[in-house]
């Protein structure tokens, strides 16, 4: 009985599998085993899909059907984003620009047929107004990409 007993105590101190021989010649196994399994993507595990497939028959291909028609989705989504993104900077370039003239010139004819510091005033302040825009517009993106780095 003491090797017994004396068995468990060294299996409770080390929590490794221990193997011992009772008084009746019986083995004693002591042991843990811990098992994780995991799996990610737009499919689930194979076996779970083949699983599906013999509960329906069919049930396999509609559910890969269904990943495919999601991945297209979600493509044609970014295509669109990423185009109106082009355009949204187009327009604001051509804008910018319609600005940045209509102000110069305003302000060279205000300086040559009235006040020359108030036309100089104004050529600054729309010299300014573009560059604080554009500085922004750096300053935001740049928020955008250390935010992106972050997150992966």
């Amino acid at each position: 009985m003491s090797k017994k007993k004396k068995t468990r105590n060294i299996a409770r101190q080390t929590n490794k599998p221990v193997i011992g021989n009772s008084s009746n010649d019986e083995k004693i196994i002591v042991h843990e085993q811990r098992i994780h399994k995991s799996f990610s993507g737009p499919l689930p595990h194979p076996d779970v899909l083949q699983r599906f497939e013999e509960v329906t028959t069919g049930s396999a291909e509609r559910i890969i059907k269904m990943a495919e028609e999601q991945s297209l989705h979600r493509r044609e989504l970014e295509r669109k984003v990423i185009e109106a993104d082009i355009s949204r900077s187009k327009r604001g370039q051509i804008l910018g620009f319609i600005i940045a003239i209509t102000g110069l010139s305003v302000s060279a004819l205000i300086g040559v047929y009235g006040n020359p510091v108030a036309g100089g005033w104004m050529g600054f302040g729309t010299v300014a107004a573009l560059v604080g825009v554009f500085m922004y517009g750096n300053f935001v993106k740049s928020e955008e990409l250390k935010e992106k780095k972050e997150e992966l």
